[in-house]
C-alpha cells in the first residue's frame, strides 16, 4: 500500500501532491548504508583523474610494474590515487560506502587492466557516462563507485 505523501502549498494557489521521492538505490541494486545519497562521479572527472594518475606513472615508474603496484596498492590502502586526491574523488565500496580491502583492488586492476589493453580503455570509462551509479565496468566487478569526496 503506498503512501501518500502531504500537500505542499504551492504560491499563490491551492496544495497540491508532491511527487513520491525516487528510488534510492536504482532498482536491481542492494541496499546501502550512506548516511546521504552519494554523489557519483561521472566520465569527465574520472578521465582527467585517470590522466593525472598516467602521466605520474609515466614519469615515476618508466614500467608497467610501477603501474601493477601503484594502482592496486593506492585503491587499497587510500581508496583514491594521487589523481583522484587533486580532484576530491574517493573509491568506496558500493554497498556500504566503507573503504574497499585488497582483494576488490587486485580485482579493480584486473579488469581495469583488461580495460585499457583491450579497447584501449574507452569501453569501461564510457560504460560509467551511461551507468545510473557511474560505475565503470571495473567497477562493477569490484562492487566498487568513485564518489566526490567535497
Amino acid at each position: 500500500m503506498d503512501q501518500q505523501q502531504p500537500p505542499v502549498q504551492q504560491p499563490g494557489g491551492p496544495a497540491a501532491w508532491a511527487p513520491p521521492p525516487a528510488a534510492y538505490p536504482p532498482p536491481g541494486y542492494p541496499p546501502v548504508a550512506y548516511a546521504a545519497a552519494p554523489q557519483y562521479a561521472g566520465f569527465w572527472i574520472r578521465f582527467v583523474a585517470a590522466i593525472i594518475d598516467g602521466i605520474i606513472m609515466f614519469f615515476l615508474f618508466f614500467t608497467i610494474i610501477g603501474g601493477i603496484v601503484y594502482l592496486p596498492l593506492m585503491w587499497w590502502k587510500k581508496g583514491q590515487t594521487v589523481g583522484m586526491m587533486a580532484l576530491n574523488l574517493k573509491i568506496v565500496r558500493a554497498v556500504d560506502g566503507g573503504p574497499i580491502g585488497g582483494q576488490a583492488a587486485f580485482i579493480r586492476f584486473i579488469v581495469y587492466a583488461v580495460e585499457v589493453i583491450i579497447t584501449i580503455g574507452l569501453l569501461g570509462f564510457v560504460w560509467a557516462a551511461f551507468d545510473p551509479r557511474k560505475q565503470a565496468l571495473h567497477d562493477k566487478a569490484a562492487g566498487t563507485v568513485v564518489i566526490h569526496t567535497s
